[in-house]
């Protein structure tokens, strides 16, 4: 879904025009490996310049969408999510006092959560997504893996010199809570809270294209 977000309609209109904005990905699992998950599209630091740019009807070469513009690409991602099977309960959010956007919902299990992010994927990533799954959950060895199959930086290289600077200070970060204790993570970046029972990783755009970091992880739970 982030490319969905980044790359198309309006919101990737909302992108090119400020290089500071913070994707969130938070995801609070069950013991059985159903849960609740939201992704928000934060560009609260970068309000001011958008409040300004959004009264316009055009800049460099770009055509300034409206407030329903918005809220109609927003209405299309929802209605993708809402008919997936194993998905329920979605709701969203739109602020456009703080520019911060987000969707919910509820999953039956983690295949419901790689559904979602096929639908929103090219036919070759949906591929690999069913393949080597984007989320999984082995319930044996009690244990969560977040893959990431997106080649961000052949995306980037694609995109011309004068958007690139999207990525300068963006960011993408990663929350996940269990009921149960975290023994270990794969991922070192990745920061364990005092109750072991949450963890975060936020990861810098540049450090996706450049390899220097991974939103991979490996996240074994105590029995």
């Amino acid at each position: 879904m982030y490319k969905k977000l980044i790359k198309f309609g309006s919101f990737g209109f909302l992108l090119l025009l400020t290089n500071c904005f913070e994707i969130v990905e938070e995801v609070s699992f069950n013991r059985d490996g159903s849960g609740h998950v939201t992704l928000s599209l934060n560009l609260s630091r970068s309000k001011t310049k958008l409040n300004s740019i959004l009264r316009l009807d055009s800049i460099n070469n770009y055509e300034v969408p409206s407030e329903i513009d918005i809220r109609k690409h927003f209405k299309e991602i929802t209605s993708t999510v809402e008919n997936t099977n194993g998905i329920s309960n979605v709701t969203n959010s739109l602020n456009f006092n703080e520019y911060i956007f987000s969707i919910s919902c509820d999953f039956n299990d983690v295949d419901a959560l790689n559904t979602v992010i096929s639908n929103f994927s090219t036919k070759e990533e949906a591929l690999l997504i069913k393949k080597q799954k984007h989320f999984s959950f082995d319930k044996t060895q009690n244990t969560f893996t977040r893959n990431y199959h997106y080649d961000i930086s052949r995306a980037f290289q694609k995109t011309r010199m004068e958007d690139r600077k999207v990525f300068e200070t963006a960011s993408i970060t990663t929350i996940y809570r269990f009921e149960t204790p975290i023994l270990s993570s794969k991922n070192s970046t990745a920061k364990i809270a005092p109750s072991k029972k949450a963890i975060m990783l936020r990861v810098n755009a540049q450090e996706l294209i450049t390899n220097q970091n991974s939103m991979k992880n490996q996240i074994k739970l105590q029995n």
